[in-house]
């Protein structure tokens, strides 16, 4: 009897013994890792993009399994709705040349310039294009939910302005990460660094010169004005927004959307196609990373589409469904319903597939 009473333990001596248990495995356990939120400064790098004005040149680089490609870009911003670029020159690419003898000699450089890009594939009208801000309202708060966010100050100087970074890193794997680099005064973004899920450097931007004075800035509008909208107006939205009540009519059926999506993805846009027939454009992101959905009724696009070359053909569901490559972006294309699905982005295949599969057996359902 004396032995049994040793071993009744108190109430106060139960709860020291759980307190402590709970210390003891607080030690032990991992922390977990913390996760950077600072929203505040991307929503002030967005409002910039929305507000701040200004008038520069910027280069621009993209790197690829086919070499490097590095060009000057003029760049003009008033307002979400002015915000216009345009190619200078490519570095590293031959310069049309022009001398003292004339326009017969100007004519024969030129021919050969053309030739020559024509040679390299490279022809191209050089004109203005309507430039797109960074971040909308929405990524934004997509960006907030998938991403990691950590400001930091810079130690150099971006075109003679002191600068922060923004950088944004994944919670989730095989993401991409990217830097930020703003003016410390208002906000205006002056480099961008773009990694892949690897943290490979893939795509750089950076301005060499920039100005924020309003007079500059309307005075530098002024010049440019008349040629953008001569050379923007011709070229009208390849594409309108559209709701999913609109798109089921362009469609002539109701859209399939995947059953699957990546962590964090949500639909973006829906687009109407000009000049396709019963095509739609459905648009997914998780803020940075995003991949596009093409759906089309119309039989000549399907007929035209069926004879896509230099592609693995794979089988998803009992459909043959065309699968290729190109970088980073991974393509799948196929008929199935009805309608005529062209799926494509820089996600890895694996995660592809599966939203080819979900729409797939959604369209076998249906």
């Amino acid at each position: 009897m004396r032995i049994c009473k040793y071993l009744i333990f108190d109430k106060d001596l139960r709860i020291k013994l759980s307190l402590l248990c709970s210390t003891i495995l607080a030690f032990l356990l991992p922390a977990p890792q913390t996760l950077f939120a600072d929203t505040e400064t991307l929503e002030r790098i967005a409002k910039a993009e929305r507000e701040v004005s200004y008038v520069g040149v910027r280069l621009m680089t993209f790197i690829s399994s086919r070499g490097t490609k590095t060009f000057e870009e003029l760049v003009i911003h008033k307002s979400p709705d002015i915000f216009y670029a345009k190619e200078l020159s490519e570095v590293g690419a031959p310069k049309q040349l022009e001398d003292s003898r004339g326009d017969r000699d100007h004519r024969d450089n030129r021919g050969r310039a053309q030739d020559e890009n024509r040679r390299n594939g490279r022809e191209r009208e050089i004109r203005w294009k309507k430039a797109n801000n960074l971040f909308s309202k929405k990524e934004v708060q997509l960006i907030a939910q998938n991403y990691n966010l950590e400001k930091s100050s810079s130690t150099e100087k971006i075109a003679n302005y002191e600068a922060d970074i923004l950088t944004i890193t994944p919670k989730f794997a095989n993401r991409p990460t990217k830097r930020i680099f703003f003016a410390r005064e208002n906000g205006a973004i002056l480099r961008v660094e773009n990694l892949n899920s690897e943290s490979v450097l893939w795509a750089m931007s950076v301005y060499t010169r920039i100005s924020f004075d309003p007079k500059v800035v309307e005075r530098k509008w002024a010049a440019f004005e008349k040629d953008i909208k001569k050379e923007i107006a011709p070229r009208s939205q390849r594409s309108t927004p559209i709701s999913l009540a609109e798109a089921e009519k362009v469609l002539e059926t109701k859209p399939i959307q995947p059953a699957y999506l990546p962590a964090g993805f949500q639909l973006q846009d829906v687009h109407n196609i000009k000049g396709r027939k019963n095509t739609i454009h459905l648009i997914y992101t998780d803020g940075l990373l995003g991949f596009s959905i093409f759906e089309t009724t119309d039989k000549r696009a399907r007929r035209s589409s069926d004879r896509r070359r230099e592609s693995d053909v794979i089988e998803i569901e009992g459909t043959r469904v065309h699968k290729h490559q190109r970088g980073p972006t991974h393509a799948f294309s196929w008929s199935s319903g009805g309608i005529r699905f062209f799926l494509f982005g820089a996600m890895p295949a694996t995660e592809m597939e599966q939203v080819a599969k979900s729409i797939i057996h959604k369209t076998i359902k249906k």
